[in-house]
């Protein structure tokens, strides 16, 4: 199967080669199947952290607050913009018109896109705690949740505004950017929202983690950390992974179109990073809570049904208690304070979700 951009600049919807006009119907269905299950695990998880947040308020903490606002944007993937996904599979074509496209293309993009930003401040604000000891209050929190936002907003309203705008992407049942747009406005966007919006957080992050990992590395104070920091590396690289597999391939098919301009590609090469960017909602509430003993334990008081289940069990005796990176608003510790050593219990509260 092969998708092939029209050529003429009035169309801004990708075709597919008469020989093989789309994926298969049974495809189209399995991938509707599929994403309900992950919309609902992803629903549940989500949901479940901010309720378990909302109701707890002992963990209304900065580390707490910017990681409960990733988990809202998740939320509102799975709840808002895979009904649309789904439903349009069930059809096997996009079924909402160019007016659900502009408004499924925009809240995605807005979506996707602060939860990168979200990711790469949460890691960097982590990097200053566990490296600098710098910590941050609650207040600073949110400022960066709304900054996080508006950067996100700016970029995913600019094609309203005749910055490009999103198109019926090759799978057919999804819209996006229009990263097979060769005028000026087209390329100019993408490749902004590409340097800008992907690699910049992706360098971030790895920076951001790789140092953490080496300030714990170099404090072996006793035998029990070894334990500890193959814990915290283990974390490190799930988040990492989880990003890459979600975001990369999507990233990297963007980009081969874009320098490449070639017109032609396999439909299902085009289709797969396409579908690994819309599961990224799932992985968040499962990496950075079900790890986590201080929120294990307030989930189960909540949702006594963990406990029988005895999700959580199997990590009580690796965990390291994740404490607060820093709430300022209850001491008159100043918001960076460099300390000569660390002790065992500074390491604890270093604990990378």
């Amino acid at each position: 199967m092969i998708v092939v951009m029209n050529g003429t600049n009035s169309s801004k919807f990708w075709t597919i080669a008469r020989e093989h006009e789309k994926l298969a119907d049974a495809m189209h269905y399995a991938i509707g199947v599929a994403f309900v299950l992950i919309m609902l695990i992803s629903t549940l998880g989500n949901g479940g952290v901010m309720y378990v947040f909302i109701r707890t308020r002992n963990l209304r903490t900065p580390n707490y607050f910017l990681v409960s606002a990733l988990c809202l944007g998740d939320f509102l993937m799975s709840t808002l913009g895979m009904p649309m996904f789904i439903t349009s599979c069930f059809f096997t074509r996009w079924i909402l018109g160019r007016v659900g496209c502009l408004v499924y293309g925009t809240l995605m993009t807005f979506l996707g896109l602060s939860q990168i930003t979200l990711l790469a401040s949460i890691a960097f604000t982590r990097y200053r705690y566990v490296v600098n000891n710098c910590s941050i209050d609650t207040l600073f929190a949110k400022i960066v949740v709304i900054m996080c936002y508006l950067y996100a907003f700016i970029f995913s309203l600019a094609p309203l505004f005749g910055w490009s705008r999103p198109v019926v992407e090759p799978i057919g049942t999804s819209c996006g950017p229009n990263w097979a747009g060769t005028e000026p406005r087209d390329v100019s966007y993408n490749l902004t929202i590409f340097v800008l919006c992907f690699f910049v957080p992706l360098s971030i992050i790895t920076f951001s983690y790789f140092m953490i990992y080496l300030k714990i590395k170099r404090k072996r104070i006793h035998k029990k950390n070894d334990g500890y920091e193959n814990h915290v590396t283990v974390t490190i690289l799930l988040m990492i992974v989880a990003f890459l597999l979600s975001w990369s391939p999507y990233a990297a098919l963007a980009m081969y179109v874009i320098i490449t301009k070639n017109s032609t590609m396999h439909l299902a090469l085009s289709s797969v990073p396409v579908v690994l960017a819309k599961t990224a909602p799932l992985w968040n509430p499962y990496i950075y809570f079900v790890r986590d003993r201080r929120f294990n334990k307030e989930c189960e008081k909540l949702l006594p049904i963990f406990k029988k289940l005895g999700i959580f069990e199997s990590h009580r005796t690796e965990q390291h208690e994740w404490h607060q990176m820093g709430d300022t608003s209850s001491t008159n510790v100043p918001l960076c304070e460099h300390e000569k050593q660390k002790t065992v219990a500074d390491l604890k509260k270093a604990r990378t979700f």
